[in-house]
């Protein structure tokens, strides 16, 4: 499915729509969410946002996010299910039965498997919000404030403050249409980049302390353990954004995140410059995302994970590079 026409036809027909974003959800998924939810709203429908995990801290500042229901289980039943910004798995909230008729998914991950078949995947799509945007116009939902906000956040968030390389022409054109319409960039700045806790920060700090590298330089590492949370007060939401400070170092290629989740298990969180491509890497690893965005799941211990890990991204930028692509060093601006 290249556009959401088929996905209109079939909500024109529900009165009401339950919306869930993956699991420890970022700023696109929420602001997709959000954003669909109070145009849905407008075009006199019941929504309920439901999510796995709560709201972090640094995006409560998104209109109505405090709607948002988590946990499980999910009670009731709807006549529409819509996913954003993930395949239905990655929301964990359901084994593979789910509570209505009409099942769709809006989302951008080039390794969406395309589960149900009102899927609307577009690869292409700096943003799920960029998707959004363009179903809330074929809605024929007014973009008020609140619906431009939502969006202006999903898309800045995804596209680092529109620095990285999947910002494109369509990306700004449809920001400053968000900015029109009323979206603030100064106060999605200030919450995203500029309102950092103390212990987050100490938490940054001793992250990076102990950063490592391959010998080649091109590929850089951090790991945050349970242990690290106990002794800075932090949670795993105040490591949003960490991966993107490895990335930051000149010479590096590859950044991974190593987050532990429980005594022997790991969330992978990758990044790329742009010249190495994650997402075959990220699936066999069992997770999935983006050509420079991307992570999975690992069971095991610490060095025997992260072992494996950076053998097998070595192995990628090897292959890659093999193949023709550049160094940042060799690249000419």
């Amino acid at each position: 499915m290249n556009d959401p026409t088929r996905i209109i036809t079939a909500l024109n027909q529900c009165k009401t729509i339950l919306i869930s974003a993956h699991k420890s959800p970022d700023g696109d998924a929420l602001g997709s969410q959000l954003a669909l939810m109070l145009a849905l709203e407008k075009t006199g429908k019941t929504v309920t946002a439901h999510n796995l995990d709560p709201v972090p801290e640094i995006y409560r500042f998104l209109p109505h996010a405090g709607r948002i229901k988590t946990g499980t289980p999910v009670p009731g039943r709807y006549d529409a299910h819509i996913v954003v910004d993930a395949d239905p798995p990655r929301t964990g909230l359901f084994d593979k039965t789910y509570p209505a008729d009409v099942l769709i998914n809006i989302d951008h991950h080039i390794t969406n498997p395309r589960e149900w078949p009102l899927t609307w995947l577009d690869p292409e799509a700096s943003a799920c919000g960029e998707m959004i945007y363009k179903l809330v116009r074929e809605l024929g939902a007014p973009l008020d404030r609140d619906i431009a906000l939502c969006l202006y956040t999903a898309i800045f968030t995804d596209t680092g403050s529109f620095r990285y390389s999947n910002t494109t022409p369509e990306s700004m054109k449809i920001a400053a249409t968000l900015l029109e319409a009323g979206a603030d960039p100064g106060l999605v700045t200030e919450n995203v980049y500029e309102s950092v806790a103390f212990k987050r920060l100490k938490l940054l700090g001793t992250a990076l302390a102990g950063m490592e590298r391959s010998p080649d330089g091109r590929i850089a590492w951090v790991v945050v353990t349970e242990e690290l949370y106990r002794q800075t007060g932090t949670t795993a939401e105040d490591t949003d954004n960490f991966v993107n400070f490895v990335r930051s170092v000149k010479g590096v290629e590859v950044a991974v995140l190593f987050r532990q989740t429980s005594p022997k298990e790991y969330k992978i969180s990758l990044r790329s410059k742009g010249r190495v491509v994650l997402s075959g890497l990220a699936q066999s690893l069992g997770g999935g995302g983006h050509k420079n965005a991307a992570g999975g799941q690992i069971k095991g211990p610490l060095d025997e994970v992260k072992r494996n890990v950076v053998s097998e991204i070595e192995k990628t930028v090897e292959a890659q590079f093999r193949n023709g692509a550049t160094t940042s060093d060799e690249r000419r601006y």
